[in-house]
């Protein structure tokens, strides 16, 4: 028995999640690297690593004079937490595609009963003497029932899908971070692969012989509650980054002077220019003309002097 307070006070103690703090992804034209800074009042925290994560990436660096004892790297499949909370999720989203089919059979019932009284002759009898009312009684009420129906099944739908979301999110992931330290704040940093930023163009010509590049970066889909920073290069160059906002941020413009047939005051097809700065990454570009689309391209990028629509 004096064992039993020990016990339940590891269980608590092996049971703590992490409390996150602020999280920070940089986005780089090859990948991203995140950063968080967690919170384990007890000294362990477990972080899941996304989908993307690069093995061999992970940091863990102490705050407020705390030191990291040990880190482990478990494959998700092997976090028992997230496989209880998996069968959980599977488990509620095969009760509402149950309750889901229960309505649509109500439904079907309820639609032949609207059919039957609808295609009913009244008939007058001494149980019956208003058949009409009768009728009318029994359709309304089987109306009423259908419309309920229908509510259940939105109502059903909309659960089912929001539980299969995050069941989704649930089930991705390559390891689980698990952490232990003598403090109880601590800042973690990974890259990952597939999310970064895409450069994308505006060339904006005025008629008169002059004309922007405007350099856009497309975002992938916000993580609520991220900031989020672009970088002009790779991860390996680690060029600076700065704070991004919105789904398409403006990252740099560039006065260009046009030449031969862009510099009249018709559009061309293509166009010849000076003026762009030689570190831009190639990427889709668009152009326009007064304000009116044209038309898009591909943009060669830094120290490209000219550029096409795709005909």
């Amino acid at each position: 028995m004096r064992w039993m307070p020990l016990c339940c006070g590891l269980l608590l103690f092996l049971a703590s999640p992490a409390a996150a703090g602020q999280k920070t992804v940089t986005l780089y034209l090859d990948g991203a690297r995140v950063e968080q800074e967690l919170v384990a009042p007890k000294g362990y925290l477990e972080c899941p690593l996304p989908e993307g994560y690069r093995p061999g990436s992970l940091r863990v660096k102490p705050l407020s004079g705390a030191s990291v004892l040990r880190v482990e790297l478990v494959p998700a499949e092997a976090d028992r937490r997230r496989a209880r909370e998996i069968a959980r999720l599977e488990e509620r989203v095969s009760e509402l595609q149950d309750r889901l089919q229960a309505l649509s059979r109500q439904e079907e019932i309820f639609s032949a009963a609207v059919k039957s009284q609808s295609g009913k002759a009244p008939r007058k009898s001494k149980a019956n003497p208003d058949p009409v009312s009768s009728l009318a009684r029994g359709t309304e009420f089987a109306l009423a029932q259908l419309e309920s129906v229908y509510r259940g099944k939105r109502r059903c739908r909309k659960a089912l899908e929001a539980l299969e979301q995050e069941l989704a999110q649930a089930r991705k992931g390559s390891s689980v971070a698990r952490v232990w330290l003598s403090g109880e704040r601590v800042r973690l940093s990974y890259l990952m692969g597939g999310t970064r930023w895409v450069p994308s163009y505006a060339f904006r010509f005025g008629g008169d012989g002059t004309g922007e590049l405007v350099l856009h970066a497309k975002l992938p889909p916000a993580e609520k509650g991220a900031s989020y920073a672009v970088s002009g290069g790779t991860l390996a160059q680690a060029h600076p980054a700065r704070s991004a906002r919105g789904e398409f941020p403006i990252l740099s413009r560039s006065a260009l002077t046009l030449s031969g047939a862009a510099a009249g005051t018709n559009p061309p097809a293509s166009f010849a220019f000076s003026g762009a700065a030689a570190d831009l990454p190639p990427g889709e570009a668009a152009a326009y003309w007064r304000g009116e689309y044209l038309g898009s391209g591909r943009f060669a990028g830094g120290g490209a002097g000219e550029f096409s629509l795709t005909p």
